[in-house]
């Protein structure tokens, strides 16, 4: 009525945070209705949520308060099969523990729902637990975290309005969020068969994250992959994708399992009977013949080419001798790779070449700009040189006896310049004593002296510089004719350069 062409984003995220109502289907209504609807504040608000409920489960650790308490069995096989199912509620848990009895009305309080049955998956192996709404006939449950203990799955979350009893009938839907997460998840189980396709089977997994914003995976290899190694590990991933491939899942008898080749994690403990996944066979007769063949309980796509797409944005080093790949798929990588391009574009426009030779460009930039700072270095060097001329300093000079000693500040000079400016001094003076300090324009200070033959025996211009260098919290050396050092505090020079004086009356009284 207000002419408004657009739904708002906030209207869209309580759709989906309050009523489980997904994003597309109200962008697909929108449209019908020639409208829009503003998904980049929907996404910001959903990161926003996301922030708030990692925080609260942080903070919240329910489990604690379950110490000698028998809870009731969960069963959660529907989360292998559906995203919504019902069940009837057992009870709750609190910080004061678990009750089955009454009525939970506290919306304030963190809590987690017991039901006898769920369809939401309790993080396990990596794989996050999975988020959505929990609703009865007048009550609202906002799952933010799932886990389990024992063979109990708590629903931890906030209740967002009514009150919960025990024995209610309950209707469970899980985010959209768990389809990221399938994907992911069988990504993960390619990424492991890629890596050891083109690094060998001494790769092993060391530990995994599976979310619906990114993948994770560690494993053992001693150092980084080159870029022709992540090229070729991402196009074998890739194949997969694109070849479609069935995913099976089977449960054997774990010693059936190994000898048909299926990999478990180290140090995980397994029953009798496992899970075992499997990509590529065509059925389960055919299991055998899957490439990749991993025990896991996690949840995953029925088609690789679901997956829609994997891409390495990391690679980095964990500790001694481990190696971590983060990657994203589907949307996300869509949504990665077209802010790459973005970038892309602005380097081209702002560079005036195509896309193609940006990394040419910028090389030779980068060659430029070193060899201007040369020339600056060269020039500035060139000019302070100018300013200060060897006449000048033996005019404000004193004397020690028949021997001219300078100790002055000036400006920076690179060190062959502030060499040949004692050399012109020693041969003027005849017999000399030169101390000169200078600081450049990054605060480095530079420390010089120079002595004469006849002195040598007297005092050591490396003597000199050890014993004004700590001043300026530096340190040097040298030989007795000439010695420098280098520091980090410039006020301290002028104090540095009165104890030279000092030090060099001493060792020519």
């Amino acid at each position: 009525k207000a002419g408004n062409k657009t739904i708002c984003g906030d209207d869209a995220f309580q759709l989906y945070y309050t009523f489980g109502f997904p994003l597309d289907l109200t962008e697909l209504m929108a449209r019908e209705r020639g409208l829009k609807v503003d998904t980049e504040l929907f996404v910001k608000l959903m990161d926003q949520q996301k922030e708030r409920a990692r925080a609260a489960q942080k903070g919240v650790s329910l489990a604690a308060s379950l110490s000698n308490v028998q809870l009731p069995a969960t069963d959660d096989a529907a989360k292998y099969q559906t995203d919504s199912c019902q069940g009837k509620v057992l009870g709750w848990v609190t910080s004061e523990g678990f009750t089955a009895e009454g009525e939970f009305e506290d919306a304030h309080k963190p809590a987690a729902l017991v039901l006898d049955k769920t369809c939401f998956y309790a993080e396990s192996g990596g794989q996050v637990g999975d988020e959505g709404l929990i609703r009865g006939e007048d009550w609202e449950f906002i799952v933010e975290g799932t886990e389990k203990v024992g063979n109990c799955v708590l629903h931890k979350g906030r209740l967002h309005r009514g009150g919960v009893a025990a024995g209610d009938v309950a209707t469970m839907q899980v985010y959209q969020d768990r389809q990221a997460s399938r994907k992911n998840h069988t990504a993960t189980h390619i990424l492991q068969w890629a890596l050891q396709k083109v690094l060998g089977d001494s790769v092993k997994q060391q530990g995994s994250a599976v979310c619906p914003d990114y993948l994770r995976f560690d494993y053992t290899w001693p150092k980084g992959l080159t870029p022709e190694q992540s090229a070729e590990i991402q196009a074998l991933v890739n194949q997969k994708i694109a070849e479609g491939l069935p995913v099976t899942c089977v449960s054997l008898p774990i010693e059936e399992a190994r000898k048909l080749g299926a990999m478990a994690l180290f140090g995980e403990k397994y029953g009798d009977v496992v899970r075992v996944i499997g990509i590529g066979a065509p059925d389960k007769d055919h299991f055998g013949e899957a490439f990749s063949k991993e025990f896991c309980g996690g949840t995953h796509v029925s088609n690789t080419s679901e997956i829609g797409g994997f891409g390495i944005v990391k690679e980095e080093s964990v500790s001694a001798g481990v190696r971590r790949i983060t990657a994203l798929t589907g949307t996300k990588l869509v949504d990665y790779l077209m802010g790459r391009n973005a970038i892309v574009d602005e380097l081209v426009g702002m560079l005036k070449v195509p896309a193609d030779q940006i990394t040419s460009r910028v090389a030779k930039i980068m060659e430029d700009n070193k060899s201007l700072a040369k020339q600056l270095k060269s020039g500035a060097a060139a000019a302070a040189s100018a300013q200060v001329s060897a006449d000048d300093l033996l005019a404000r000079s004193s004397r020690q006896g028949a021997t001219v000693v300078v100790a002055e500040s000036i400006p920076a000079l690179g060190a062959d310049q502030a060499r040949g400016l004692i050399d012109s001094l020693r041969a003027k003076a005849g017999s000399a004593v030169v101390v000169l300090g200078m600081a450049d324009g990054d605060g480095k200070v530079m420390l010089f002296a120079g002595v004469t033959d006849d002195l040598i025996k007297k005092i050591s211009a490396g003597d000199i510089v050890k014993q004004i260098a700590p001043i300026v919290g530096g340190g040097g050396g040298g030989r007795p004719q000439f010695a420098q050092a280098g520091g980090k505090d410039p006020s301290k020079i002028d104090e540095a350069l009165r104890t030279a004086k000092t030090f060099i009356t001493g060792k020519l009284s």
